[in-house]
């Protein structure tokens, strides 16, 4: 006869699987260190979010990749952070274009950081506009998972799409 592991053991306790922060750092300096791919990865963002235009700045201080995408709003950037989601795959095609989604992890964003100490994203969704920054010092440093997010109305002129800003180059 064979025993369950509840009939074996009187009391089950659970135990959390975690992933260490740095883990997202080393996978983006061993996917990206040594190219310019990373922005790639954005560009392939803007895409996904039906973008007819991305434009990248790049100069020493910092690299910019704005669209003029769908934007995101809270819930959508939550889903922008969020590793591994299945959201392209139960969504496959742009609902706009019908343009086949290119992302597929959701690590590129972090690739960013093993260049940059600062990864903002500013997105106009509807008649509002969300900041979250991304300090990767501040984030490690935490014990929590969490990044700041603003809401705030968007300008009348503005329109909606999506800016990554990356800063503070090491």
């Amino acid at each position: 006869m064979t025993l369950s592991a509840n009939q074996m053991f009187s009391k089950i306790n659970k135990i959390k699987v975690t992933v260490d922060k740095s883990h997202l750092f080393t996978l983006g300096e061993k996917m990206y260190r040594e190219s310019i791919e990373f922005v790639r990865e954005l560009v392939n963002n803007g895409y996904d979010a039906e973008a007819t235009e991305v434009f990248v700045l790049i100069d020493g201080e910092k690299i910019i990749v704005s669209d003029n995408g769908s934007g995101m709003n809270a819930k959508g950037l939550e889903q922008f952070f969020t590793i591994g989601s299945e959201e392209k795959k139960a969504n496959g095609l742009s609902p706009r274009f019908g343009r086949k989604r290119i992302g597929q992890f959701g690590i590129g964003k972090f690739s960013a950081l093993a260049l940059a100490d600062e990864f903002i994203v500013e997105s106009v969704k509807g008649k509002y506009k969300y900041l979250v920054v991304f300090n990767r010092a501040l984030w490690k440093s935490d014990q929590s998972w969490d990044l700041p997010i603003t809401k705030e109305p968007a300008s009348p002129l503005g329109k909606e799409g999506t800016k990554i800003i990356l800063n503070k180059f090491f």
